[in-house]
């Protein structure tokens, strides 16, 4: 062995030495960590989770004292570095060259890539050799292949090496053979393999090269993170990922079967009667081909002389795409379909062929579901791993510098006027008349003064506009010379800067760099070679951006944006890097396919692969490349363009969101930051008055005279009291001679003496009420003034006192404070609430929730004083009184609604309701809304009855009184409720006015047109009329419905809320879409026209008529490619541009642009660009779509999630918050587990099968089974398809049969082990059942009714097996559905799109509403438009329901630019003769198209639809939260599940509240909780449910959502007013605690100071005790803690005892106390307080009387009742001194379960159950004299009697 490997092998083992060493001490370390971070005694502490973190850091250490041995350096040295870098970046490029069109192009590029592929080839193989020599093969662990990347270097260098010979054994086969012989010097007979001709496939093995990108990633990317960490991330993102993706492919598997029961074979096509099905032609379909159904089953029916005939095609023939004859075929269309992409024409073809409510609900809920809901969880997984990751590499994205631009870069310095902050970018004050330009530079007027040079040069450049006549020319002669002259400003601008600060100054600043090279690109661009040719343009079009700085908002929202530069300048180039990588791979695929066009060049291929990202016509790209592609390699292609598409639009361009989403985000501090600004900003609009009411302080002050009444009930009617009050009974403000005191106290009337003298006020009483109408009942009496009102008071606060632990938080929150100050100001009630010193940065939540109470109040204040001073304020319309009975009977009519919030707290008890959801529904508005909603919604319905079909008008409302009926309903309806609101509330200048927000205006809006429509009915309607528009301004009569649901008007809110940030996005894309605009106009603007006759090119030319052909169908039939059978049509040659777009002037190409931001018609204008410009004009589009639509519209989907989430509030939570967010999601999903009974050991077969039946192959097996059963449908189930393959269906169903009886077994299996009730208690169980069950009845009447009925009638024979078909399948897909439920992936998954739906139910409904209002309006603008490239008998407004199947198609972007063109068709292209109805006419609106359809996409479309992502992306982070980052994991609620189902046997989902510190005790993990520990903790927990519930049953999710309070840190996790909730409750439970404590240990101090000679014979001494001398003068050892723990031991306890107690008092001598020591311990402070009475006394009044308030509540409470002494002692003393007298002592003492009980059995034992809940309700029971135990064995002495009336004398002197 050489020197080298030797010293080589002793460095490993030193390395490994000092490894286990390192590894040693930090393990050490993080044991000691942890134990310090175990600590729970506060209850906010977050030791768990630091304990985590350091796990996590310590697992990073350990991880990087791996090292590999040191190696050679020329090895890894930068140059072999470089080389490498190199050699991969020349093979990308040489396979992407390397195709035979490319070489035929420029045929010396052979030997160029021939030389270029053996110099990468040399470097790699040299590279590999080299490592192999010096790192070994496979001798250790560092050895070369032992690494997965070098096993990827060598794969790829052999790839490589292959390919580089491929390509000589091609060039040899081209020369000729003698050649070959004279240069090889070989004879022929001895190497004949020579004339092996070479295959142009053989280039496929090409095709792996490109993952040459793979090897240059690592050396181009350096992570600082550890290796194992990166590997994490890795393995927990693809691990989401492939949940996610499994979730995907569960629905699309379930919408594949569905489909094929539902369709199967569409093969019937309206045709020529005597059509040969086998042999079609072009010349027999119909004209377009149209698909049919058979007479009888409801779909199209054939027009004569056309018959319905189903034809015989193969998958190439119908076109792969829209088939559900197989599995493999309705996979693949239901994944095209889900990409939004063509499946109109699938959905048009099977409402063809089947009744079309089934394929509308059909292909409606897969967009829904998979395209909107499932595909988005994608952007969620994304998003979710983008912001971990980002976490991890804050380090390689963290700016090295200050800031990006380095002009903003400033220093501090001093100077002759003081410090300055001088900026560093070279702008020092210069002298003489540099200072001067340097002022100008600087100033305002400077800067405007270039703005506005800019936009006139923009506004120039946009008035440009090509007529196509001799005009154009000169026109951009003049056009150019303005370009120069604002080029030649610009560039003496730019000189002047230069000159001002120099170029070393001036190069510095990024936006100085930006117009240099603006100013050298025009300058250029001004050249007139240059400009004709317009290679220059960009610059001059790209000098609009300079308006961004203009705009310091917009310049802001920039920044934010692109600012990390290092995030998206990444991404991008990750994306192209990607694109081209599979652009080669699919080059080197298919280059060699014939009539494949697609990829014969590398810009072919890419510009395919691209067109398949942005998905526009990508289903035809792929339909025709699999048309073209061998039969048995069809499978495998598709497969790759679907996992092509799968990766580029789900997560490549969820990551643009994901990189957006995080630019957005703020900071941890910034964001705490917000929350309090939001607060601060509602609290500042609480404390004014709208505008609308700021009017009356216009006015002067007109106070008015008003008598105060107060009633008094006589009998049922009430008595009205004038003058005689007292000035206490109304509650006025201490102002000190107010205008309204000195009225309200009336001290001439000596009102005082009448109130307080009890004989005279009924008397007066009897006279004021003699002259009214008495009723039969007697009268009966209150008494009023201070005396009535301090009763009233306390009876409030007994009443506050009573409440049950629900309102206990909120009784303890709204304290009563005097807010009145004697000078009328308001007085800060900040010293009434508990303090604490808050820690530094810490926001004051108290003085927050003050400041907004103080608000309230002062509002409240002026609008009292408004309502004194100003006579009409508050009263509706002026003329209905403030307290009018029918303005109080009008509040009561609009204000009634549902209260599903009452638990029935009047009636004494807690109902529990049935039906939660559906009465919180009800509660959410008032009956009177309710009423009118579903007025509005009739009427809606109503008018999806009107159409203009036929051209008649009969169905019109104008012309059908049966129409009009609901229109005068909800006029009429709509007039009351008005009326009745307004008189309540008013109508403007009233504080809740009908008209106070734009929902008010619109109300009326609404109103108003529908009145005056009712009234006028206009039986005339032209177009553009005022008739039309006031049908549209009825037409937005659902919008109606937003004002009245208050969960759509808030949805309403939120979106206006973040209206700003959406505003910014738009401006961005339209600057951007006016650069490219000018940009195209200025390149192809009037050169795109042409000729429609394709052989034409010249215009002079373009003149007659040609033969155009017909489109006919999508088929592959004979005769379609055929010049002489293709149908065609004679029409005139016409010189025009293309139908949809042009560059002739800006407006129409922003137009086209706004089109290709959808991604669609871009493909038509490269295409077109191609043909007619070349291949460079190409670029332009490409850069527009990337650019504008990849970034641009992930702009539209991150600003819309980002203003979700700040409005819902979880935008502005920090980490911890988002967690604690997360957490009571989690919970509120949790719910106890449906665990069966376990049976007795006696029933063993019962025992055997609950085992067999709980184990987990025993259901991973059923699981398949079901997969299996669902596999079963890859056929179609139906008559036509068992007439063709007979034999096939009936194997499919027999296997279905069989697997039903295998579940018929499961079913009895458990039914067995778990008996009935028990199996019924799981709803999973109950589906199964009753799948079960409907599987059986499907056997019984497939197999024994429907086969043997042909004996019967063949007719009856088929329509039976229809319906067991449809039966049978419908089972087995319902089946289906419960595979969710037996993986748990898939069961969460399924809950997170469930909640999805449910939390957007109303954004849905909104979404609905508003396609509701633009179909109505479609029907108004474009009823009977003729039929063009678009719109056709399926694509048509003539009615609503028609024209809501359009909107819906234009919601998933189908082709929507193509019917806005087709509605935009006016005169002379359409029959129009002025005067006629809209609905006589086939004309649309061109303007009215443009402003209908781009509103309806900008806005439903990239705003509303979005709102859906961010509800997934809200609800997935509780399906990604792992054991890391989540405050209590899955596994600790697990674990609580089973603790519960333990301690709830009766599986109630309740437990008695004094089961809770059994089930404490059980817990583990993150929740356990030691009583001997954490006993503090214990004893709050324990008395939080106790108090919280009342001493009632508690629930589930009551147990799990106080230990999840208490597990977390809520100073950092709560929010401001939920944590200001949360410490008022845990201070209330710190103090009551101890108050109770205090109490317990008081008794037992009470007693033994009544009884001093039982501390003589207490107990013993124990070591370490020391004398306490009391203030009697005794001397005594520390016994009295002694007793005192054991009084307050034995008060909790009641008679549990332990088992050797009980044995033992049967005995004379009882034992000793074993627990004194362990109790001493505990309690050791506090006998102390006895040694100083002042001290005590102080306790005392300070732990047990608190405040007064506090000591009433004390008084109130029902008074408990526990034993202080053990019941065995009261048995022994009956035993030796007879019956003593006992007497019973009450004292108000919290009921705390006992923590110290430590010689308990188990807790679920029933002995110390029963003790347990028992002894803890037994009276105390004090018996005259007990035996006191001690160590000696000596009989207890007696304790002398002493009756409750002492005790409680003494107690009521301590207490006063």
């Amino acid at each position: 062995m050489s020197e080298r490997k030797k010293s080589l092998i002793t460095t490993i083992n030193n390395q490994r030495k000092y490894s286990q060493v390192a590894k040693a001490a930090v393990l050490s370390s993080a044991m000691l960590a942890r134990k310090n971070s175990s600590s729970r005694g506060a209850p906010g502490s977050a030791a768990p989770f630091g304990a985590r973190e350091s796990i996590a850091a310590i697992s990073d250490m350990l991880s990087t004292q791996h090292k590999k041995p040191v190696r050679s350096s020329y090895v890894e040295s930068d140059r072999v570095e470089w080389a490498l870098k190199i050699a991969c970046t020349i093979s990308m490029i040489t396979v992407c060259l390397h195709t035979p069109r490319t070489i035929e192009l420029f045929p010396p590029l052979t030997y160029i890539i021939l030389a270029a592929d053996f110099i990468s080839v040399s470097v790699f193989m040299l590279d590999s050799v080299l490592r192999i020599h010096y790192e070994g093969i496979f001798r250790c662990d560092s050895s070369y292949l032992s690494n997965r990347w070098s096993q990827f270097s060598v794969f790829i260098s052999i790839i490589h090496l292959l390919s580089f010979l491929l390509h000589c054994y091609q060039l040899i086969g081209k020369l000729h053979f003698s050649e070959i012989s004279r240069i090889l010097l070989f004879s022929d007979k001895f190497f004949p393999f020579l004339h092996l001709n070479y295959r142009v496939w053989y280039g496929v093995i090409r095709s792996i090269r490109p993952f040459i990108i793979i090897r240059l990633i690592p050396l181009i990317v350096k992570f600082k993170l550890p290796k194992n960490r990166i590997e994490q991330l890795l393995k927990r993102s693809s691990q989401q990922v492939k949940n996610v993706t499994l979730f995907f492919v569960f629905f699309m598997t379930l919408y594949a079967i569905f489909g094929i029961q539902l369709f199967g074979r569409m093969d019937y096509h309206c045709v020529q009667p005597k059509t040969d099905p086998n042999n079609v032609t072009i010349m027999d379909l119909a004209i377009p081909d149209t698909m049919c159904a058979p007479e009888g089953i409801g779909g199209y029916e054939c027009p004569n002389p056309m018959v319905c005939m189903q034809l015989n095609l193969n998958a190439k023939g119908e076109g792969f795409y829209g088939m559900f004859n197989d599995f493999g075929a309705s996979v693949f269309t239901v994944y095209l379909a889900a990409s939004e992409e063509g499946w109109v024409y699938v959905l048009y073809d099977c409402m063809d062929s089947l009744p079309s409510y089934l394929a509308f609900l059909y292909f409606c809920t897969l967009i829904f579901f998979l395209a909107w809901l499932v595909k988005n969880v994608f952007i969620a997984v994304i998003t979710e791993t983008f912001a971990e990751i980002r976490v991890q590499f804050s380090e390689m994205w963290q700016k090295k510098e200050v800031t990006l631009d380095e002009g903003f870069r400033k220093k501090l310095e001093k100077t002759d006027d003081g410090w300055r902050l001088i900026r560093l970018d070279g702008e020092v004050e210069a002298e003489g008349p540099k200072q001067k330009l340097q002022w100008m530079l600087r100033s305002m007027y400077f800067q405007c003064f270039v703005i506005i040079f800019v936009v006139l040069n923009a506004i120039g450049n946009a008035m440009f506009v090509y007529r196509h006549d001799e005009t154009d020319i000169p026109r951009k002669h003049n056009f150019y010379l303005f370009e120069v002259g604002f080029t030649i400003l610009f560039n003496v601008e730019c000189i002047i800067k230069i000159l001002c600060y120099g170029f070393r100054n001036f190069i510095r600043r990024g936006i100085f760099k930006f117009e240099l090279i603006l100013c050298i690109g025009s300058s250029l661009n001004c050249v007139k070679f240059f400009y004709e040719r317009n290679y220059f343009t960009y610059f001059q079009t790209f000098r609009l951006l300079r308006l961004i700085k203009a705009s310091p908002i917009l310049e802001d929202f920039v920044w934010k944006i692109f600012s990390p530069g290092k995030k998206l300048g990444g991404l991008v180039i990750f994306t192209i890097a990607f694109i081209c990588c599979c652009s080669a791979i699919s080059l080197q695929l298919f280059y060699s396919v014939p009539n494949l066009h697609h990829f014969r060049t590398f810009p072919q291929a890419f510009m395919s692969m691209f067109q398949i990202i942005t998905q526009e016509g990508w289903t035809d790209f792929v339909v025709e490349v699999l048309r073209a592609t061998d039969d048995n390699l069809v499978p495998f292609v598709a497969l790759y363009f679907v996992a092509y598409h799968l990766f580029v639009t789900l997560i490549v361009l969820s990551l643009f969101v994901a990189v957006i989403l995080d630019n957005l985000d703020m900071d941890e501090q910034l964001k705490k930051v917000k929350q309090l600004k939001a607060r601060e900003a509602t609290t500042s609009m609480r404390s004014t008055l709208p505008w609308r009411l700021r009017v009356f302080e216009k006015f002067p002050t007109r106070p008015q005279m008003a008598v105060m009444r107060k009633f008094v009930r006589c009998g049922l009617n009430f008595i009205k009291l004038q003058v005689f009050r007292a000035d206490s009974d109304f509650p006025m403000p201490k102002v000190r001679g107010s205008f309204t005191h000195q009225f309200a106290v009336d001290h001439s009337l000596e009102t005082t003496d009448v109130m307080e003298t009890d004989f005279e006020f009924p008397k007066r009483l009897m006279r004021s009420a003699g002259k009214r109408k008495i009723s039969k009942h007697g009268l009966t009496f209150r008494q009023i003034g201070s005396t009535s009102l301090r009763c009233s008071l306390n009876n409030l606060l007994e009443k506050s006192r009573s409440m049950t632990g629900k309102f206990l938080q909120t009784a303890v929150r709204n304290k009563q404070f005097n807010m009145y100050s004697e000078n009328g100001d308001l007085s800060r009630p900040s010293d009434s609430a508990p303090k604490k010193n808050a820690k530094q940065g810490e926001i004051d939540i108290r003085a927050l929730q003050q400041k907004r109470q103080l608000a309230e109040i002062t509002r409240n204040r002026i609008e009292e004083d408004m309502r004194e001073n100003h006579p009409f304020f508050d009263r509706p319309l002026f003329l209905v009184g403030r307290a009018s009975q029918l303005r109080e009977f009008c509040k009561k009519l609009v204000h009634s609604k549902y209260d599903s919030q009452d638990d029935g707290i009047n009636g004494g008890g807690k109902t529990k309701k049935r039906f939660k959801e559906i009465r919180a529904l009800i509660g959410i508005m008032p009956y009177i809304d309710w009423a009118m909603a579903t007025v509005t919604i009739l009427s809606c319905i109503s008018m999806l009855f009107e159409s203009p079909w036929p051209t008649t008008g009969e169905n019109l409302v104008m012309n059908n009184a049966y129409l009009q009926i609901m229109d005068y309903f909800f006029v009429l309806a709509m007039t009351f409720e008005l009326c009745v609101k307004i008189i309540a509330n008013g109508l403007f200048f009233t504080p809740k006015a009908v008209v106070r927000d734009v929902g008010g205006v619109m109300n009326l809006f609404i109103y108003f047109t529908s009145v005056i429509f009712l009234a006028w009915m206009p039986k005339h309607v032209e177009i553009n009329s005022l008739a039309q528009f006031l049908m549209i301004c009825r037409a937005m009569r659902p919008l109606r419905i937003y004002t009245l649901v208050p969960h759509i008007r808030r949805v309403v809110l939120e979106f206006f809320r973040g209206f700003k940030e959406i505003v910014l996005v738009t401006i961005l894309m339209i600057v951007v879409m006016f650069i490219f605009a000018s940009f195209g106009v200025q390149i192809v603007g009037g050169k795109l026209a042409a000729c429609n006759d394709p052989t034409i090119s010249s215009r002079d030319n373009c003149t007659g008529v040609f033969w155009q052909k017909l489109f006919v169908t999508r088929l592959e039939v004979y005769g379609k490619d055929t010049e002489a059978m293709h149908p065609k049509i004679m029409v005139p040659r016409v010189w025009t541009n293309p139908r949809n777009f042009n560059f002739d002037h800006v407006g129409n190409a922003m137009l086209a642009l706004f089109e290709t931001l959808s991604f669609k018609g871009w493909n038509v204008i490269r295409d077109i660009l191609w043909n007619r410009h070349g291949p460079w004009a190409v670029v332009f589009i490409h850069i527009y779509v990337f650019i504008g639509c990849m970034i641009g519209l992930t702009l539209f989907v991150g600003v819309v999630i980002a203003n979700y989430t700040q409005n819902r509030g979880t935008a502005l939570l920090t980490v911890d918050q988002r967690r604690w967010h997360d957490l009571k999601a989690r919970l509120k999903m949790a719910q106890p587990l449906h665990v069966p009974p376990k049976p007795s050991e006696s029933a063993r077969l019962r025992t055997k099968l609950y085992d067999l039946t709980m184990s987990r192959w025993f259901n991973q097996a059923f699981a398949l089974l079901v997969v299996l059963n669902s596999f079963t449908l890859v056929i179609p189930w139906n008559v036509e398809e068992e007439e063709q393959r007979a034999t096939y269906v009936f194997t499919v169903t027999a296997l279905a049969a069989c697997m039903n009886m295998l579940f018929v077994v499961e079913i009895i299996l458990k039914v067995i082990a778990y008996t009935f009730s028990g199996f019924w208690q799981s709803r999973r169980n109950r589906v199964d059942l009753l799948i079960t069950v409907f599987g059986v009845i499907w056997i019984f009447l497939h197999f024994f009714v429907a086969l043997p009925s042909s004996k019967i009638d063949v007719d009856v024979q088929v329509e039976l097996k229809k319906f067991t078909y449809t039966f049978g399948y419908l089972v087995v897909i319902l089946r289906f559905f419960t595979i969710a439920s037996r993986n748990s992936t898939l069961k969460m998954l399924m809950l997170t799109v469930v909640m999805s739906m449910f939390r957007s139910f109303f954004i849905i409904t909104a979404l609905f509403l508003l396609v509701l209002f633009y179909a109505y309006t479609g029907v108004i603008l474009f009823p009977m438009v003729k039929y063009g490239m678009a719109v056709s008998k399926h694509v048509n407004f003539r009615t609503a329901s028609e024209a809501l199947v359009v909107l819906f198609r234009c919601l998933t972007g189908e082709d929507w630019n193509d019917i806005m063109h087709d509605c935009m068709r006016s005169a002379p292209f359409c029959y129009w003769i002025e005067g006629m109805n809209y609905w006589e006419t086939d004309c649309g609106n061109f303007y009215g198209a443009i402003i209908y359809f781009c509103s309806f996409y900008l806005i439903i479309t990239y705003i509303v639809r979005n709102l859906l992502v961010a509800i997934i992306m809200e609800n997935f982070s509780l399906f990604y939260s792992s054991e890391e980052d989540a405050l209590l994991s899955y596994a600790d609620i697990r674990n609580f599940q089973y603790v519960w189902n333990m301690v709830d046997q009766e599986q109630k989902r309740t437990i008695p509240v004094e089961r809770v510190k059994f089930l404490l005790r059980l817990l583990k993990g993150r929740l356990e909780v030691n009583p001997e520990t954490d006993r503090i903790l214990f004893k709050h927990m324990c008395y939080e449910m106790e108090r919280l519930h009342n001493g009632e049953e508690v629930s589930f999710h009551d147990v799990l959502y106080m230990l999840s309070y208490r597990s977390v840190d809520i100073r950092k996790s709560l929010q401001l007013e939920e944590l200001l909730q949360r410490e008022e409750l845990e201070f209330i439970i710190e103090e009551e605690v101890a108050k109770q404590t205090i109490r317990t240990w008081l008794e037992g101090c009470l007693r033994k100071m009544r009884n001093p000679s039982q501390k003589d014979s207490e107990g013993v001494i124990p070591s370490g005790g020391h004398p306490v001398v009391h203030s009697s003068g005794h001397s005594s050892i520390s016994h009295e803690e002694t007793i005192a723990q054991r009084l307050r031991f034995e008060s909790n306890r009641g008679d549990s005892v332990d088992t050797e107690e009980t044995e033992s008092s049967e005995e004379d001598t009882p034992p000793p106390i074993r627990k004194k020591a362990a109790v001493k311990n505990r309690r050791g402070s506090i006998p102390d307080v006895l040694s100083r009475t002042g001290l005590f006394q102080e306790a005392a009044r300070k732990f047990m009387v608190g405040s007064s308030s506090e000591k009433k509540q004390v008084k109130s409470r029902s008074p408990e009742t526990v034993q202080l002494l053990p019941k065995r002692a009261c048995s022994e003393i009956r035993k030796g001194s007879g019956q003593p007298k006992n007497f019973h002592l009450q004292l108000n003492v919290y009921d705390l379960p006992d923590v110290e009980e430590r010689g308990e059995d188990s807790p679920f034992s029933p002995k110390n159950l029963s003790d347990e809940f028992i002894g803890e309700h037994s009276p105390l029971v004090i018996t005259p004299s007990l035996p006191v135990p001690s160590t000696q064995g000596s009989p207890r002495p007696l304790m002398p009697s002493e009756t409750t009336k002492d005790i409680d004398k003494w107690w009521n002197s301590l207490v006063d």
